[in-house]
């Protein structure tokens, strides 16, 4: 299968238009690749789609796959108390940076989001009672995801890194298998990405626990800001956040 690549080459992206595109093809259940920050994501949001993303990588069956979706979404899902809801919408709406939390939800009354999906896709997107939806930077993507929260079903977007499997992020789309561009209907692409030179997804963060899982790209910089602006929640938490052996700075506070 030959894929639609948006903008044409030769064209400057046009963020509204090629937003509405994607949105229309995972409401008909079709599969894309989408530019993030930190690397080309395969996306879909139905059932069939997941699989055609699963076969495409060669991803084992069972495997789990992401959420990526909006502040509201994290806010309608996951159960935070008001203090952390403040601290993720400073870190991802005010500052722009894409983070993946982790959060648990109500597994007795499930979010409305999630009591729409098929008993196979909600496996497959929670782990127990917690549920991982990254909030990404980036007009396009915050654009897509405003398409779905005004859906009328509740579209959810569900989204992995556009590789083989083991294979690492790819920050253009020429570098793609193409294994992976021949599996789906479309590719939005606008060139190299933001954090190439990390060569790394994004942060991982266990809300509830302040705990990060992956020290992704930017990791640094999400380090300061949790220290500057929320100490009182690590402190709460009875935690501290490591440096990342990679990128070492002081600090906040702590001349160099």
């Amino acid at each position: 299968m030959t894929p639609r690549i948006i903008p044409e080459a030769g064209n400057a992206p046009n963020v509204s238009y090629d937003a509405q595109q994607a949105y229309s093809i995972l409401k008909s259940g079709g599969v894309i690749i989408v530019p993030t920050d930190v690397g080309y994501a395969l996306m879909a949001s139905t059932q069939a789609g997941v699989q055609r993303i699963f076969a495409a990588k060669g991803r084992r069956q069972g495997h789990n796959i992401g959420i990526i979706g909006t502040y509201r979404q994290h806010r309608e899902i996951h159960m935070l108390p008001e203090a952390k809801f403040e601290m993720t919408r400073v870190l991802t709406e005010d500052s722009g940076m894409i983070v993946g939390i982790i959060a648990k939800f109500d597994t007795k009354r499930l979010p409305p989001r999630l009591a729409r999906l098929d008993p196979t896709t909600l496996s497959q997107v929670t782990q127990g009672d917690t549920v991982s939806i990254a909030v990404p930077e980036g007009p396009f993507l915050r654009e897509l995801g405003q398409l779905c929260d005004a859906d009328p079903e509740g579209l959810l977007m569900f989204g992995t890194s556009a590789n083989r499997t083991g294979q690492g992020q790819q920050f253009r789309v020429e570098d793609i298998d193409p294994v992976v561009i021949a599996s789906v209907d479309l590719v939005v692409d606008y060139g190299l990405q933001k954090w190439h030179l990390y060569g790394r997804g994004g942060v991982n963060f266990d809300a509830e626990n302040m705990r990060v899982l992956r020290m992704g790209a930017g990791y640094e910089i999400f380090r300061d800001r949790i220290i500057r602006w929320f100490p009182h929640l690590l402190e709460e938490a009875g935690v501290s956040l490591d440096k990342d052996p990679e990128h070492r700075i002081s600090d906040p506070g702590v001349r160099c």
